[in-house]
């Protein structure tokens, strides 16, 4: 079974004017409505670029971390070739579904996300709940899309290069997968072409 939603507004995004309001709703109501009429016009790449923009990601200049571990991953990771040669970007405190990933490796080219990276933190630490929470979180991100890989404190104070590589490692399969991928629809294209 296929769900279906069907939206009827009267009016356009372009009439909701938000210049001087501070009340998110009306934003956040105009971007929704934008990116409707982008799926209805079968605009993807218009309505990924919809969804990025309201992913609330900090900017380059705005780093923001929980923990001094988790600033600690992120700057070993910008060192890392793949990051660099691969042309991605991190960024920190993602939000997706009314969760935050500490980073989110982001393709500029995919126009999306391809890896969240959770450092556990002294929450994760605190209590069992904590734990099983944390577990149901990443559970639902993934359920939603989302490749998550969780580095574990202990092993990055008794490793962070270790930790770094497998993190590489992963994007590297991704990055071979993506690949795999562009050639099998550039072949598939150039086949139906002639």
């Amino acid at each position: 079974m296929i769900d279906t939603d069907f939206h009827v507004t009267s009016i356009e995004p372009e009439d909701i004017r938000i210049d001087n309001i501070k009340n998110p709703g009306p934003k956040l109501l105009k971007e929704y409505l934008k990116y409707v009429k982008a799926v209805s016009l079968n605009d993807k790449k218009g309505a990924e670029e919809i969804l990025y923009s309201l992913s609330n990601i900090s900017s380059k200049d705005e780093l923001i971390f929980e923990s001094d571990f988790e600033e600690e991953v992120y700057e070993k990771l910008s060192q890392s070739k793949i990051i660099k040669e691969g042309n991605l970007e991190l960024h920190t405190q993602v939000s997706s579904s009314g969760y935050r990933i500490d980073i989110g490796v982001y393709a500029p080219i995919q126009s999306k996300y391809i890896l969240g990276i959770e450092c556990d933190g002294a929450l994760y630490h605190s209590s069992k709940s904590a734990r099983e929470r944390d577990i149901h979180r990443q559970k639902f991100l993934e359920s939603r899309g989302w490749k998550i890989v969780r580095i574990w404190s202990r092993d990055w104070w008794s490793n962070p290069e270790k930790e770094i590589e497998k993190i590489e490692s992963i994007l590297e399969k991704m990055n071979y997968e993506l690949n795999q991928y562009n050639d099998e629809k550039i072949t598939e294209e150039l086949l139906t072409n002639d």
